[in-house]
C-alpha cells in the first residue's frame, strides 16, 4: 500500500482528557460543521494544516510511547472532524494496532457510516462521540453553517 498523507493541525503529546491514560492527541485539519461554540475553529479550513505521512506521525508518537504506555494510554485523533480523512486514519491506525497501541477517535458523527468508516472502526478501540445536541432543532441551529451551504443535517 502506498504511503498516504494526512492534514494535521497540531499534536498534543500529553493529553489527559481524550480517552484513558495519557494520550498522544492528533488534531486533524478540516470540519464542515462550523459549530457556534467550537473550541477549535482554526481546524475548520481543509486547506490549512501540515501534510504528514502515517509513518511520520507514527515516528513522532514513538518518541513518547514509554510514558503513554505506562499510563495505559494511547492515541486519540480529533479535530476538526477526523473522519474527513478516513483513508489516512485507516493506514495510521493499522500501524498503531500492529504495534499494540490503544486507538480512539473523537468525532461529531457527521460522516456517514460506509465501508471505509467500518474498516477504520475495526482498528479503533474507543469512539468519543460528540453529539452536538439531542434536540433536532437546536442541533441544526448549533451547526447552522451546513444549512447555509445546503447540506442536510438530521
Amino acid at each position: 500500500m502506498s504511503q498516504l498523507n494526512g492534514k494535521i493541525h497540531s499534536i498534543e503529546t500529553f493529553g489527559t482528557v481524550d480517552g484513558p491514560g495519557i494520550r498522544f492527541v492528533v488534531f486533524m485539519q478540516g470540519c464542515f460543521l462550523k459549530c457556534k461554540y467550537c473550541q477549535n475553529r482554526d481546524t475548520w479550513n481543509l486547506n490549512n494544516g501540515t501534510e504528514v505521512s502515517s509513518d511520520e506521525l507514527l515516528e513522532e508518537f514513538m518518541k513518547y510511547k514509554e510514558y503513554i504506555l505506562s499510563s495505559g494510554g494511547g492515541v486519540t485523533v480529533t479535530g476538526g472532524e477526523p473522519l474527513l480523512q478516513v483513508d489516512f486514519l485507516i493506514q495510521f491506525f493499522k500501524k498503531l494496532k500492529k504495534e499494540g497501541f490503544h486507538t480512539a477517535i473523537d468525532t461529531s458523527g457527521m460522516i456517514s457510516i460506509n465501508e471505509k468508516t467500518k474498516e477504520l472502526l475495526t482498528y479503533t478501540d474507543l469512539v468519543l462521540l460528540d453529539i452536538k445536541h439531542i434536540d433536532d432543532k437546536k442541533c441544526k441551529d448549533l451547526t447552522r453553517i451546513l444549512q447555509q451551504i445546503g447540506i442536510r443535517v438530521w
